[in-house]
């Protein structure tokens, strides 16, 4: 029997999605189930006990804490989507309910996928989705600022938000540094993203793939401001109005904007900042459900004559 670690955020889902849910649901998919709370201050501890496969319940923060947690990243991780945005599952082709997910795992059905590590004045983090600077950064902040409402509701507001960023920002200068190739920008933000979807549910990185050891490296041009704004209205329409770079390694260098690691968001804080950004070495192994061999695809409707 496999031995799971649930590693579960308590405040994340309904009945349903809840504890006493997912526990039966890994239980008739013949699991042997060991809980943790990533509430906790130690629920890191319990993934360094004799387990088979994490299993990680909750939001794009609770994985992002969990997968940048693990001690050993030959234990393969399944992810149990239940937050808002779901950035990383999205990202993957991961959807479903608990119920519906854990009977199509295989242990061995997995993708690596890499975390990205950034090292500034504060020492060296790791993250999942993304490292920003400038408006996405900004956007965040806003939206800590007031309630946030619920499901679909919460990325339109998010949306919202982060077009009244683009609006309102003021281009700032970054210095960016790729190899021996040394760019002066003025630009309304720049992300380095992991995953092609972040924020409010939106695909910004749209040809980013988090197995390919690569982070893409997102400009928002102030000239596409009205563009990126319409964009984000109707973002399944089209790719993103934004330059990208696909990298090993960057550096950017910049003075007084606010900056993200993931869904924490920093004031400026004033001062010069020079910030190194790659992918980590080692990645981590995530379960990839397999499609049921009773399932078919649809077939394409014929078209009228």
């Amino acid at each position: 029997m496999i031995r799971a670690l649930l590693c579960h955020n308590p405040n994340a889902g309904t009945k349903g999605y809840d504890r006493d849910s997912i526990e039966a649901a890994l239980a008739l998919a013949g699991y042997n189930v060991r809980y943790t709370s990533v509430k906790d201050d130690d629920f890191a501890a319990a993934m360094k006990k004799n387990i088979d496969l994490i299993v990680t319940a909750g939001g794009d923060g609770t994985i992002a804490k969990v997968l940048t947690a693990i001690p050993d990243r030959s234990i393969p991780v399944a992810i149990l989507p239940l937050g808002t945005a779901n950035n990383f599952a999205r990202s993957l082709g991961i959807a479903g309910t608990p119920q519906e997910l854990v009977e199509t795992w295989d242990t061995k059905h997995t993708c690596p996928v890499s975390l990205a590590s950034v090292t500034g004045h504060w020492g060296t983090s790791l993250f999942v989705e993304a490292y920003g600077v400038g408006v996405f950064a900004q956007f965040l902040l806003d939206a800590e600022k007031g309630r946030k409402p619920e499901g679909a509701h919460n990325l339109r507001q998010g949306r919202e938000l982060l077009k009244k960023a683009i609006k309102r920002a003021e281009p700032i200068d970054i210095v960016l540094r790729i190899g021996e190739q040394r760019k002066e920008l003025s630009v309304l933000g720049i992300e380095v993203c992991n995953i092609t979807f972040t924020g409010p549910g939106l695909p910004i990185a749209a040809t980013a793939d988090a197995s390919d050891d690569k982070l893409d490296v997102v400009i928002f041009d102030a000239d596409n401001r009205k563009a990126l704004m319409d964009w984000i209205e109707t973002p399944l329409d089209g790719k993103p109005p934004v330059t990208n770079r696909k990298v090993s390694q960057v550096e950017l260098t910049f003075h007084d904007a606010p900056t993200r690691l993931d869904d924490d968001a920093y004031a400026a804080t004033g001062g010069k900042h020079s910030i190194d950004l790659a992918c980590d070495a080692t990645p981590v192994r995530v379960v990839i459900p397999r499609r049921h061999p009773t399932q078919k695809k649809p077939e394409r409707q014929a078209s009228a004559e």
